[in-house]
């Protein structure tokens, strides 16, 4: 058969294979799940309760200081004790206008106390006011009462304080530093000038009542740095006291009561004598911020003292960070990381679960602990007690749900080059969050969109390129709200168009009739062969410049944000504690995250040319910094290193108090994931029994060659490609060669 003839049943056979393959996806395929998922970071809410109790003694107010402004307050329940008069102001002598002056030549001036019960003296006012500057000391203090001559002895009650007085004429407050105790009966009120400088020409000038005062038997005396005399009876200086005295209380006849909330609440008395209760349950009492502010009211005309006993009953919102895994082909995966931590005595929390979800688990420390926990499944609630909670410890509450059916609509699922895949979300329209992926005939994702419904088009639309590959394509559409979610897929088929010669339609047609269906067969297997062929020459040529583009990979320990390990394979050299820190800030600060995740958990970003990836795992973060972005390809080899990592490192991780040590065997598993060898100085070895292909010695025989021109005992992989431009063949037999053990890193 000459040359002609074959090439013509080779046509015929590819045009009935053709035939045959669009015969075969020309009908509608529903949606079909096939393993894929999608992981959505949730934030959820539990309830903390708490009961918070605190005394406060001899106070006038009820001021409740919290850690925090986030609780609302659900009960209150009060206990007061010692309920007695407050401070009060006593006023003695008011009128008079004219005064005596204390100055150089006058050393002092007192007058007369009548103490009818027994008090604790606060401090006094008097009235008066000071002419110039003083140069000298001048102090106020309660003396003793010499019941002989009437006029003050030598003992001084409590501490002696200095005036307090000004040029204008007013009621000037002394108050003592300590409270003085007097019990009843005379003492004396004593301005105290025997410090007076003669050089000194100021005056402190103090008014009395000469004329109308009703304090007929009260004694005045005057000190003239020697000795007291009797100044007058009957006109005494102007002055108060400020006193507390032990007059006690019960709530009820003074009226006394608690505003909450805008309402009143009397207070009973208690069994004791002067003691008091109130107890409110049903309390919703927000708090603007962390003190509590309970008025108290009475009908006395002065303040009253009490102790205080507080047990306030505290609930407040816990938010939790969590994730929902949806997949195709499983039910949904939820999983909550509460912080769970005693703030004040009696502490529990509880978590309201929708009723959809069951195989409730709860993990202290990793540990199953949900036989110690109340699971009311009735009710859909969890609740964690206070005996079940202790110190610095993590939380996970694990459920899983039925996924929610979600349809799609798609009126054509054969496509070429250039045309437009179109479906719609069917009826009825959930709201909720919908992903739309699109994945190539090798399984990468080339597309990958959200939108809210229904406020957003629910219909998806993908270009497909005139690049594309030739086959399968599937489209996966991922719909998830607070509580549900839902997966489904799509495949849709996609021809490369090939060229007939028209001018031979006549012995193809010809050709076509000898044709067994084994050739059509044996057509469609060179096709599929053709494709994976390709297919993995681009897998190798990606992983490749993968690698090349790598420069920097950076370890994160998520609770402490600190690196646990880091390696450069580049000469320009970046503060990685900066870089890492500058990336937690913005994580910190948030990422616009809508088209930043061609991957679920990974975040990207560019800084200072430089493409930087974020992928966040359990306990730990890893960062990449890279010349240009990656290929799909490597977001699966992160997905497999981190999980080597958590497998290897997790218990460090967890239990991380600064100790880098464990991690410096994160390199081995840089190299066997990430294929990272390529990027270290390599040397080497004799190959022993390896077989070894042409192209192998080749490049074997151009790295020997490169050692001795730059007299070295390593080289570079740049060193054997510099200036070439490789092809998929070479970059795996680069590969072959490190995986045999014949390239080997030379530190």
């Amino acid at each position: 058969m000459n040359k002609r003839i074959k090439v013509l049943i080779f046509l015929a056979l590819f045009n009935i294979s053709s035939i045959y393959i669009v015969s075969l996806i020309s009908n509608p395929v529903s949606g079909q799940t096939n393993g894929n998922s999608l992981r959505v970071f949730k934030n959820f809410s539990l309830i903390e309760y708490s009961n918070f109790q605190h005394e406060d003694l001899d106070v006038n107010l009820i001021n409740i200081s919290l850690s925090s402004a986030k609780w609302n307050v659900k009960g209150i329940e009060l206990n007061f004790s010692s309920i007695k008069l407050g401070e009060e102001v006593v006023s003695i002598e008011e009128g008079g206008s004219s005064f005596k002056s204390i100055y150089k030549s006058v050393k002092g001036y007192g007058v007369q106390l009548n103490i009818t019960q027994d008090l604790l003296l606060l401090g006094v006012y008097i009235y008066g006011y000071l002419d110039l500057v003083p140069k000298s000391p001048v102090y106020v203090q309660i003396n003793g009462y010499d019941a002989m001559n009437h006029w003050p002895n030598s003992t001084i009650y409590g501490n002696s304080i200095p005036i307090n007085i000004s040029s204008v004429p007013n009621w000037y407050l002394q108050k003592f530093t300590e409270p003085i105790s007097l019990s009843k009966g005379y003492y004396y009120l004593v301005l105290n000038g025997t410090g007076y400088l003669p050089s000194d020409n100021s005056k402190y000038n103090w008014y009395l009542n000469e004329i109308n005062s009703i304090h007929n038997f009260t004694y005045t005396s005057k000190f003239d740095g020697l000795s007291w005399s009797i100044e007058a009876q009957g006109k005494p200086f102007r002055h108060k006291l400020v006193q507390r005295t032990e007059k006690s209380f019960s709530p009820e006849a003074i009226q006394m009561n608690i505003e909450i909330n805008g309402s009143l609440y009397n207070v009973s008395n208690g069994v004791i004598p002067n003691t008091g209760y109130i107890k409110v349950p049903n309390v919703n009492l927000a708090l603007n911020d962390s003190n509590l502010m309970i008025p108290i009211s009475h009908n006395q005309t002065v303040s009253i003292l009490f102790n205080a006993t507080y047990n306030l009953v505290l609930e407040s919102l816990l938010p939790s960070y969590g994730t929902s895994l949806i997949s195709t082909n499983s039910d949904i995966q939820w999983s909550i990381l509460p912080t769970i931590s005693r703030e004040f005595s009696n502490y529990s929390v509880k978590f309201n679960f929708p009723n959809n979800w069951y195989n409730i688990l709860i993990k202290r420390n990793n540990i199953d602990i949900t036989s110690q926990i109340e699971v009311n499944q009735l009710n859909h609630y969890i609740y964690i007690s206070n005996e079940a909670i202790l110190e610095d410890e993590e939380w996970e509450i694990i459920a899983a749900s039925p996924k929610t059916q979600i349809g799609l609509i798609a009126d054509r699922v054969e496509f070429l080059p250039g045309q437009e895949l179109k479906f719609f979300i069917a009826p009825p329209i959930l709201s909720g969050n919908y992903t739309f992926i699109l994945e190539d005939p090798l399984n990468d994702m080339i597309y990958n969109i959200s939108k809210l419904m229904p406020l957003g088009v629910n219909s998806f639309t993908y270009t497909i390129p005139s690049n594309a590959l030739d086959g399968s394509y599937k489209a996966i559409v991922f719909w998830h709200n607070n509580t549900d979610g839902g997966a489904i897929t799509q495949e849709f088929m996609v021809n490369l168009p090939f060229a007939i010669d028209w001018s031979l339609i006549i012995t193809i047609s010809i050709v076509i009739g000898l044709v067994a269906s084994g050739s059509v067969s044996s057509i469609i297997l060179i096709k599929k062969y053709r494709q994976k062929k390709i297919i993995r020459e681009q897998e190798v040529t990606n992983r490749f410049m993968d690698i090349i583009n790598l420069n920097y990979i950076i370890v994160i320990e998520k609770k402490s944000s600190l690196n646990v390990y880091d390696q450069a394979f580049t000469e320009k050299q970046f503060n990685t504690t900066l870089i890492s820190g500058f990336l937690e800030a913005i994580r910190t600060f948030g990422i616009d995250l809508s088209g930043a995740s061609d991957h679920s958990q990974t975040i990207k970003l560019e800084y200072h040319n430089n493409k930087i990836l974020m992928s966040d795992y359990k306990s730990f973060r890893l960062i990449f910094i890279m010349k240009e972005l990656p290929s799909p390809q490597f977001y699966k080899l992160i997905d497999d290193l981190s999980h080597d990592i958590e497998e290897k490192f997790g218990i460090y991780l967890k239990n991380f108090m600064g100790n880098l040590q464990p991690f410096n065997d994160i390199e081995e598993l840089l190299k066997k994931n990430l294929g990272t060898s390529f990027l270290y100085p390599l040397k080497i070895l004799k190959t022993g029994k390896a077989k070894i292909s042409p192209i192998e010695k080749a490049l074997i025989s151009k790295g020997v060659s490169t050692m001795k021109k730059k007299n070295k005992d390593y080289f570079y992989l740049t060193d054997l490609v510099e200036g070439n431009t490789l092809e998929s063949k070479e970059i795996a037999t680069l590969f072959s060669l490190i995986d045999k053990n014949v390239f080997i890193p030379a530190i």
